[in-house]
């Protein structure tokens, strides 16, 4: 097989994916007679799954920024947890000290 990529359509996609879901073909069955990879098929019954409506239709309804997002969200998470603990941190030590809220000694 050369190096261009090929493109499909969406009713390509569908096809595929649904004679791999109904059992019609199995998924090597289906590798083959395409000229797919498996992977790649995987990917669109993942993709199906996911939201057959939207499915292929290039609207992608915020899928792709899901990931992004979470992980974004994630770091965010994890940045306020290592803060929250630092200013648990300093509280005790202050405390430890004897400095009261104001910075003053007892």
């Amino acid at each position: 097989m050369s190096g261009t990529k090929r493109k499909f359509s969406r009713e390509f996609k569908l096809q595929v994916v649904q004679e791999v879901e109904s059992g019609l073909k199995s998924r090597a069955q289906a590798t083959r007679e395409h000229e797919l990879s498996e992977g790649m098929i995987n990917k669109w019954v993942s993709a199906y799954r996911a939201d057959p409506v939207n499915a292929f239709t290039g609207k992608d309804n915020g899928a792709g920024e899901t990931g992004k997002l979470k992980a974004k969200i994630r770091g965010l998470e994890w940045a306020l947890g290592r803060k929250t603990l630092e200013a648990e941190i300093l509280k005790e030590t202050l405390d430890n000290l004897g400095v009261k809220k104001g910075g003053f000694m007892k």
